[in-house]
């Protein structure tokens, strides 16, 4: 009878075992199967999926169409349908890993089934023909080709080309603007303050609302006038709803900069009635620092000090006014390299 190697069990001859040509068969045809597996393992390729949401609060990994994965080696694919479990989710607790046993010699596409363990192990398959999908290590999830979410985070991960090249720039304080009469079409974004800055792009927001260029109002970049198609209705002074206009202004070198950031992905929380401090989530360890947000109620923009203070080293926002049932916060978060 033949005896296994310790680690990917090749038959092998036992002592004084004859005749023991079928077991050097056996091993030979082994080692082959192991070498082409090796050899595909290098050039996989993987596409599809859509995009991927990964939430370490309740463990859950999600994405919205199949993964496809190719060795080119035939014409067939391996694919990985959504989420497999009930309910459309996959759950990962803090050091497991999603796996499955890669198919060899295609002679038609076939769907992967997932196995979730602590370690990539399934009796009678060899490690060389185990795949590894998805990997949680503390919040964050990594995946093939170094690719990597933090919790919160969404974004396609395979196929989704370079993404949109960004030159390099530098985001402005947000500036709110209250005019103190009614009839006031001109609003000065005071860009001497930031000078040698050349305006690359400005937001508008009106009592909360995303106001669209040019259809409500112009920008003069070199002047840092703002005008308005429909001036100011209503006076500043002892109204109890001013008009308030915020304006975000990027800006691109030569200027003064803080360094590299980041965008994260959008945090949404719909909190219980009462609360009045929201968590940006922002690991100290992960970024340096939290640069600024911009928070929105129920779709409607939020200024600060009026509506919200941020603590930027906690990354805690404390409402002026509580929540109350059914509301919807969200913030785009900016962090600081």
């Amino acid at each position: 009878m033949a005896d296994l190697t310790p680690q990917n069990e090749y038959p092998i001859p036992s002592e004084f075992d004859e005749p023991y040509f079928a077991t050097a068969k056996s091993y030979y045809l082994a080692t082959d199967l192991a070498d082409w597996s090796l050899a595909e393992n290098d050039n996989l390729i993987w596409s599809g999926g859509g995009t991927f949401s990964w939430n370490a609060t309740t463990s859950t990994l999600t994405w919205s169409s199949t993964v496809e994965l190719r060795t080119k080696t035939t014409f067939r694919k391996t694919t990985i349908a959504g989420p497999p479990t009930p309910g459309g989710i996959l759950v990962l607790q803090d050091g497991e890993v999603a796996f499955f046993q890669y198919p060899r010699l295609l002679v038609a596409d076939k769907a992967a089934n997932l196995v979730i363990g602590p370690i990539t192990s399934i009796p009678g398959i060899r490690l060389c023909d185990i795949t590894i999908f998805a990997t949680r290590i503390g919040t964050t999830m990594f995946f093939a080709d170094g690719k990597s979410l933090k919790d919160g985070e969404s974004a396609e991960l395979f196929g989704a080309g370079v993404g949109t090249l960004v030159q390099p720039h530098e985001h402005q304080d947000a500036k709110v603007i209250e005019p103190p009469t009614a009839g006031v079409s001109l609003l000065d974004l005071n860009i001497a303050s930031f000078f040698p800055g050349i305006v690359r792009r400005v937001k508008v927001f009106r009592n909360g609302e995303l106001q669209n260029d040019p259809d409500d109002y112009t920008v003069n970049t070199a002047t840092g006038i703002v005008t308005l198609i429909n001036p100011t209705i209503r006076p500043n002074i002892l109204d109890p709803f001013p008009e308030r206009f915020i304006t975000f202004i990027e800006t691109y070198p030569p200027h003064t900069t803080t360094g590299e950031h980041k965008h994260l992905a959008p945090r949404i929380i719909e909190p219980i009635a009462g609360t009045g401090v929201l968590d940006m989530l922002v690991d100290s360890t992960d970024y340096p620092a939290l640069a600024r947000i911009e928070l929105y109620r129920n779709g409607s923009l939020q200024s600060e000090p009026a509506d919200y203070s941020l603590d930027l080293p906690t990354g805690l926002v404390s409402l002026v006014s509580v929540s109350v049932l059914g509301e919807r916060f969200t913030a785009f978060r900016e962090v600081q390299f």
